[in-house]
C-alpha cells in the first residue's frame, strides 16, 4: 500500500519540477530553452524527431512540439499535427503544448483540440511558457487527471464498466492494476480498450510513485 506512505500535503511544484523531464522537438532554437534550465527544469530539444516510441511510452513528461517544420520524415504532410495525432492516440496521458509561428488552416481546429495547450510561438514570452508547463505538471500530479482521461477512454462503454473509477483507485493505493485489468476484462468485450485504460491507470501509478517515493 504504497500510497499510504506519501505526505499528507500535495507535492509542491518545486518537487515536481526537479523530477519532471522536458522535451523541445523544434527544427529551430528554443528561445526559452537556457532560462529553462535556469529555473530548474530538466530539458532537452530535439530539432527533429528522434524516437518515435519515446513520445508515446512515458519517457517524458511534458513535450513542447513546433507544429512547423518537424516530423517531415514521420508525417511529412501534416508535419507537427501528425506527431501530435500520434502521440495523443497512443497515450492520452502525455501532456503536450503545441505552438506555431504559422497560420493553420481552420480545417486542422480538430487536430489542435488534442493538445493540452497551444501558444503562438511569435506572441508567447517565456512567462507564458513557464506558466503553461507549471500548471500542466501540476495538473497530471493528480488522480483526477488520470481518472479523466481513464473515463475518456472508456467513452460510451463507461456504462459497462461502473465500478471502474473505484477499481482504478484503488490500484492507485496498491500501486497494482491487474484487479482493474481483470474487471474490464470481463465487462468489456475490446482487449484493446481495455489495455489502452489500464495503461492509462499504470502509467498514472507510475508517476505518483516517483512524485510521492522521491525516486
Amino acid at each position: 500500500m504504497w500510497m499510504k506512505q506519501r505526505p499528507s500535503e500535495p507535492p509542491t511544484l518545486e518537487a515536481i519540477r526537479k523530477k519532471a523531464s522536458l522535451l523541445i522537438i523544434d527544427d529551430q532554437a528554443f528561445p526559452y530553452e537556457r532560462l529553462f534550465t535556469r529555473d530548474g527544469y530538466h530539458i532537452q530539444r530535439w530539432p527533429k524527431v528522434q524516437n518515435l516510441s519515446q513520445l508515446t511510452d512515458d519517457h517524458f513528461d511534458l513535450i513542447l512540439l513546433d507544429l512547423h517544420g518537424v516530423g517531415l520524415q514521420e508525417s511529412p504532410e501534416r508535419q507537427g499535427l501528425g506527431i501530435l495525432e500520434h502521440i495523443k492516440t497512443q497515450n492520452p496521458t502525455q501532456l503536450v503544448i503545441a505552438y506555431s509561428a504559422q497560420t493553420w488552416n481552420v480545417a486542422n481546429r480538430d487536430y489542435f483540440a488534442l493538445a493540452d495547450e497551444v501558444l503562438d510561438k511569435n506572441r508567447a514570452e517565456y512567462v507564458d511558457f513557464k506558466k503553461t508547463v507549471d500548471v500542466l505538471l501540476m495538473r497530471r500530479a493528480t488522480v483526477g487527471y488520470f481518472i479523466a482521461k481513464m473515463n475518456g477512454a472508456l467513452g460510451d462503454q463507461a456504462a459497462l464498466a461502473p465500478k471502474a473509477v473505484p477499481k482504478a483507485v484503488r490500484a492507485f493505493r496498491s500501486g497494482n492494476t491487474e484487479g482493474l485489468r481483470r474487471y474490464l476484462t470481463d465487462k468489456l468485450p475490446d482487449a484493446k480498450q481495455v489495455s489502452q485504460v489500464v495503461s492509462i491507470v499504470g502509467i498514472g501509478v507510475k508517476v505518483f510513485r516517483m512524485i510521492h517515493s522521491g525516486v
